[in-house]
């Protein structure tokens, strides 16, 4: 009888501590993101910009990023499908041959996704000044 309430103790121990560590579940901060820019001449001869990002801190995985221009009247949501993006990798923020009409002033750019290494969530905001 004693060896099953020796065994029954151990276990309670053992259940009772898996569930504090479980519960001490470290919180990685959002994801960085370094952006630059290219300027381009559109199709139709007006100034453009292609933006690129890279994430200088985690591997993510990509959903979308909502670009916000400076005057703050017109976003634009360019789809990244999920695709998995190696921590310090550039990534374009347009399709190949494609831009955005160019503003000088401060963009806004909002990017959504999942952190690799514990499957959690983020948005995460970053802006980029653009030249004249």
């Amino acid at each position: 009888m004693k060896t099953v309430n020796y065994l029954l103790a151990i276990g309670v121990l053992l259940l009772i501590t898996s569930i504090i560590f479980s519960g001490c579940k470290k919180n990685l901060p959002s994801p960085v993101f370094t952006l630059t820019y290219t300027s381009i001449t559109l199709q139709d001869g007006s100034m453009g910009v292609e933006f690129y990002a890279t994430c200088t801190t985690t591997d993510v995985k990509m959903t979308k990023v909502d670009i916000l221009d400076p005057n703050r009247t017109n976003t634009e949501t360019y789809n990244l499908n999920n695709v998995t993006r190696l921590k310090g990798e550039i990534f374009a923020l347009q399709d190949v041959g494609d831009g955005y009409f160019k503003v000088g002033g401060v963009y806004q750019f909002t990017f959504t996704g999942i952190r690799v290494a514990d499957n959690t969530g983020f948005a995460t905001v970053t802006t980029l000044n653009v030249a004249k």
